[in-house]
């Protein structure tokens, strides 16, 4: 087998989460969670960059943040609802209490699930790892 091959085996087989998460305490954290299980992460600043990566990528899982990138988040989920290939895409977000309303929009858009963000801080290790594998 060639080096080319092998390179192009390692490269279709690495995937990441794709996160849309303004706030860096909750994006670092992210990063932190997914390196302890040896997993990638890349955080993306606009909804048009995130589809776009993601159909070439096809991360694994995607996060998002309701409370700070709302407009953003559901252009991403309009985004995945529309294209087949990126429909079967776990998409999870967060939202705080204050925007607690947001919630049932969002999983009706096409989100999995919908955490409060203290339960996504606890459930984060979790969360990566069952998508994960």
């Amino acid at each position: 087998m060639s080096r080319d091959a092998l390179d192009l085996g390692a490269i279709k087989t690495r995937r990441n989460v794709f996160a849309l998460v303004a706030d860096m305490a909750t994006a670092t954290r992210i990063v932190k969670c997914a390196a302890g299980l040896h997993v990638g992460v890349k955080n993306y600043d606009s909804a048009q960059k995130l589809v776009a990566q993601a159909a070439i990528e096809r991360p694994f899982l995607v996060i998002l943040d309701l409370e700070k990138r709302e407009a953003e988040t559901f252009r991403v989920l309009n985004e995945f609802y529309k294209n087949a290939d990126l429909k079967g895409i776990p998409v999870v977000g967060f939202v705080t209490q204050a925007k607690g309303m947001v919630k049932p929009e969002a999983e009706k858009a096409g989100c999995f699930r919908v955490y409060m963000k203290t339960e996504f801080g606890r459930e984060l290790p979790n969360l990566i790892a069952r998508y994960a594998v």
